[in-house]
């Protein structure tokens, strides 16, 4: 820094000039004391009244409260790097904050200590008056101003629920005792008694103030110092553990109360269920607690629901149309011809359909029918029949026949045994003794269908093979009988005798009613059934022995129904839903076509938090994954990879826990070793207190020099197995709430602070600069130009609030069971995704690659309003106490999924969209029991988010063109999945079987 621009010249001049410039030595100064505290004059008076009475009795006189602030600090002997005051805030140091909050926390212990024994019975007091907590302890103040509710008294949620003051000479007292010890510690630990270290450690014991923070949905530290000192004052139920609930049954109520909606599920989970008596499931099924048996018959009535679901659609596809149009085994004419081939080979005889694929009989097999063109024919005229046999009138004579008398040696001849061929007797009735038993018992295969409409062409002259030749066609009760010959000859219409006989006809050949024939002869074509049952109704005998002759000499068939309205109409029911499934597939193919030429993205100029969670990985997929976040075509200072360890856990095959595979990667010498700070967790009981540590610095891979920062979640002291583990929804809820805490500037917890410290101190950025959170999973590698291209929507389009890429396969060569879900990821994206981005409601952003928006964008409507990071998102998303099926199936299951649901439903006016552009790769299950289990939660999370997405009212388009419309569908869909596959698997099996007459509409 010269003038001249000399190497090793330092002018004095310019160094001067710059420190005034930049006012260097103001900000030395300010750096020169570090407050981490920061509370109002108010504030401060109020929480340490009990500490301003004790040292600086006269200052409590004073009205001032800048006065008693001042009192306080000269009394304590703090300098101004340890406590300064202001004209309307107090700052304190880390030091000076601790020495004035524990004797307070102190005080606060020994209150709750007070009150153990009488927990329980206010417990019951305080659900017998509804969820009020004003009467449950006599005199102590619960409301939320005294919890502090989020003022700065409460600082960085350390400060526990004053409770109410102490009475007593005891009381005042031990206060005394403990202000002593704890603000001069004379002798001893001056932290022995309660020390910030043990504030938020778990001791495995609930005390009843806690319990009821627990009940508010506040933090609950479990306060206990020493269990052998205060057990005499616990309740006998705490005393034991979870003796009560090993020995008998937990059949506490929810203190929360049941919205309507739940009321109303849990009236119909009961109506279900109702015949499993509780006693039995706690007996036989073992099920002692309550809540588990009310999970048991939910699902019961899952299972119910689908089960019912999967029955109504079989009975749409298959039962609707067997009722409307019962199944026919029937052939048309022309239907028969095509079944002439050696594997499927059918024949006719007089109405009747045989199937003659093994038939052999008297030197006589298949071979020979199939040489002779036998195959899909009628052979009715083969096969002569007595007539006064199949029609036993009296003085019917024997020579009366309605078939000609075969030449000689021909195959009619040798199936002909009527009476000229055995003239001793009355003739020998083959036909009916002989030939139709076999063929029946054997081979039958149905019988001939004529469609009633060719039925009255055929009686009036005007069928297409007949024309001009009336047919004395008729029904009776859906079979058609023949009387043409016979109405047409008056009669049998030939005489077959012996050679040599006469044949003189002289004789009369009627024999049926002449009404019978009447009404065949005036009703061509038509139903007569009515007028057959009315004319023969007192006549029964008559009846029987006219419908065995017309059975057995002139039937040529049955009704062809197929075509009937009714079974068009069963058809026509699943062609209307097979037609609705095709369009909405069409039209979200259509919908889904993306065109135009790729181009490269524009540089962004965001600040984006790259966000990974880390568990049981492996060190080759998680240096890849933080290489690809690396090498970004990103500005390295914009971008900083947010790595967040969910425990102190060793993965399968490692050789160290995966934090320390992280910190080796990022070059973090083993030497380095943070403070572990508390924070709000999610989890019951003691699980809400967790612990963490943070690391930050700068990784550096082929040029890009990468800010990076490390949350290890190390869990507190008393944790043995699974330290630190919270699940994943607690580490997207660590960075949410502490960038909600950022925007809206509120106390923040230790953890916290120290997040904000080295982003803010170390990395150099302000925590308030980053707009983006680009979420991945830690075995994801993302393409170089993908947050280059997410960035690029954010920015064309602000009111998109979510976005995600196309996730493609690392390892889809692999094994069979990762081939087979690459057709699956390309669809449920370019397929999927693509169409719902139409309607910017993209309803799954994935875990693994998606980017949300944190706030609105600068100068966008007005002020900026958080979005991901809003209050209603986060406290949706945080539920501590998932106590119903539904919500662990959509918080413990698919929590990626339901907070895509949440950003729907409290960002209705946003979009989510769906870009093919980005990419990444991913590893997907290879063993076919990972695949299975990784689905089955799918499956549980989808459908559940699905009933969430039906109830929002707001999501795009009107009645059947909306996105509720496409969710609903989708949802039956997935219910009905297990009837689909069996109704598949039956189509196939039909449609493969040459003797089905499965309609193709059914495909």
């Amino acid at each position: 820094p010269n003038e001249q621009g000399r190497p090793r010249s330092v002018d004095p001049r310019r160094i001067q000039a710059q420190t005034s410039c930049f006012n260097l030595d103001t900000i030395a100064t300010r750096k020169s004391a570090e407050y981490s505290a920061v509370l109002g004059l108010v504030d401060i008076c109020q929480r340490y009244k009990p500490i301003i009475d004790e040292y600086v009795p006269e200052a409590s006189f004073a009205t001032d409260d800048y006065a008693r602030a001042a009192a306080l600090k000269t009394a304590l002997h703090f300098s101004d790097t340890d406590m300064a005051v202001g004209r309307t805030k107090v700052f304190l140091s880390f030091a000076a904050w601790r020495r004035l909050d524990d004797p307070i926390r102190s005080m606060e212990r020994m209150d709750m200590d007070s009150q153990h024994a009488n927990y329980k019975g206010s417990k019951d007091q305080f659900r017998q008056h509804g969820g009020d907590l004003s009467p449950v302890v006599d005199g102590m103040d619960l409301s939320a101003a005294s919890y502090g509710d989020q003022s700065e008294a409460n600082l960085m949620l350390n400060a526990q629920p004053p409770g109410r003051q102490p009475s007593g000479a005891d009381s005042a007292s031990q206060h005394a005792r403990a202000l002593k010890g704890r603000m001069f510690g004379a002798t001893g630990d001056v932290r022995s008694y309660y020390s910030d270290d043990d504030a938020y450690q778990d001791t495995g014991v609930r005390d009843g103030a806690s319990d009821i923070m627990s009940d508010r949905g506040g933090f609950n530290p479990k306060y206990a110092a020493d269990q052998s000192q205060h057990s005499t004052t616990r309740p006998e139920s705490i005393k034991k553990g979870s003796g009560a609930a090993a020995q008998g049954e937990i059949d506490d109520e929810p203190e929360t109360p049941a919205t309507t909606r739940r009321k109303i599920w849990l009236a119909f989970v009961w109506a279900c269920t109702w015949l499993v008596p509780s006693a039995f499931l706690g007996w036989c099924g073992r099920i002692k607690r309550r809540d588990q048996r009310i999970a048991w018959r939910e699902k019961v009535a899952l299972c119910m629901i689908i089960f019912w679901s999967c029955v109504f659609v079989i009975f749409w596809i298959v039962g609707l149309g067997l009722i409307l149009c019962p199944k026919q085994h029937v052939y048309s004419t022309a239907e028969l011809q095509s079944h002439n081939t050696d594997k499927d080979a059918l024949i006719a005889i007089r109405g009747e359909v045989f199937d003659v694929k093994d038939f052999s009989h008297m030197q006589v097999s298949f071979d020979y029918l199939s040489k002779h063109n036998y195959l899909g024919r009628d052979l009715s005229t083969m096969f002569p029949y007595q007539l006064s046999f199949v029609c036993p009138f009296e003085n019917l004579d024997p020579r009366l026949s309605f078939q000609y008398k075969p030449d000689l040696y021909s195959p009619t001849f040798y199936h002909d045994h009527r009476w000229w061929r055995h003239p001793s007797a009355e003739g020998y009735n083959y036909y009916q003794f002989r030939l139709m038993r076999i063929m029946r018992e054997n081979h039958s295969k149905g019988h001939i269908a004529v469609d009633p409409k060719e039925l009255k062409k055929e009686g009036s002259g005007n069928a297409k093979n007949s024309i001009g030749n009336n047919l004395r066609r008729c029904i009776i009760h859906g079979q058609i009988y023949d009387l043409s010959d016979y109405i047409a000859s008056d009669g049998p219409n030939f005489v077959v005798v012996p050679d040599g006989q006469s044949n003189s006809s002289s004789f009369n050949r009627k024999f049926l009613d002449t009404n019978v024939v009447t009404m065949f002869d005036q009703y061509p074509g038509n139903d007569i059934s009515e007028m057959w049952d009315n004319y023969f109704a007192n006549d029964l005998e008559s009846k029987a022995l006219h419908t065995q002759c017309l059975r057995g000499a002139f039937y040529v068939g049955k009704v062809d129904m197929r075509k009937s309205a009714r079974c068009y109409a069963a058809n026509y029911l699943l062609l209307a839903g097979s037609i609705a499934l095709v369009l909405i597939i069409f039209v979200k193919f259509i919908a889904a076509l993306q065109f135009g030429t790729r181009r490269d993205p524009e540089p962004g100029t965001n600040f984006v938090i790259c966000n990974v969670p880390c568990y049981t990985e492996g060190e080759e997929s998680l240096k890849h994954t933080i290489d690809s976040l690396a090498k970004l075509n990103y500005d390295d200072k914009r971008k900083l990879i947010f790595i967040v360890c969910d425990g102190m856990i060793m993965g399968s095959g490692n050789d160290k826990p995966t934090p320390r595979i992280v910190l080796d990667i990022l070059g973090v010498s083993s030497d380095q070793e943070p403070e572990a700070l508390s924070y709000i967790a999610l989890g019951e009981g003691s699980k809400e207190h967790n612990m963490g540590k943070v690391y930050s610095g700068l990784y550096e891979f082929k040029g890009h020099v990468v800010p990076y920062l490390v949350v290890i979640k190390c869990g507190t002291p008393q944790e043995r197995t699974r330290p630190g583990n919270r699940g994943k929804r607690d580490t997207q809820i660590l960075m949410m709430r502490f960038l909600n805490k950022v925007f809206f500037d509120l106390p923040m917890a230790p953890l916290e602070l120290e997040i904000c410290h080295q982003i803010k101190n170390v990395i150099g950025v302000d925590p308030a600069l980053y707009e983006f959170v680009l979420m991945i999973d830690a075995d994801t590698v993302v393409f170089p130009d993908s947050l280059a291209r997410l960035v690029g929507s954010m920015n064309h389009d602000t009111k998109i609030i979510g976005i995600c890429g196309e996730t493609t396969l690392a390892n889809s060569k692999g094994s069979w069971i990762t081939m087979m879900q690459v057709y699956e990821y390309f669809i449920s994206h370019h397929l999927t995704k693509a169409f719902e981005s139409l309607f910017g409601s993209v309803t799954c952003l994935p875990g693994c690659f998606s980017m949300y928006r944190l706030r609105s964008p600068d100068g966008v409507q007005g002020a900026q309003k958080p979005l991901l990071i809003s209050n209603p998102v986060i406290d949706d998303y945080s539920i501590n106490n998932v106590d119903t099926l539904h919500e662990k199936n959509l918080l413990h299951l698919g929590e990626d999924r339901y907070l895509t649901t949440l950003i729907l439903k409290h960002h209705p006016y946003y979009k989510n969209k769906f870009n093919h552009s980005a990419k990444c790769m991913t590893n997907a299950p290879d063993q076919l029991s990972v695949l299975l289990s990784q689905r089955r939660r799918w499956i549980n999370s989808t459908v559940h988010n699905l009933f969430e997405l039906i109830l929002l009212p707001r999501l795009c388009g009107f009645c059947c063109f909306s996105m509720r419309f496409v969710v609903f569908i989708d949802l039956i869909t997935t219910v009905i999945m297990p009837a689909t596959l069996v109704y598949l698997a039956y189509l196939v099996y039909q449609l493969t079987n040459p003797d089905s007459t499965t309609s193709y509409i059914s495909l």
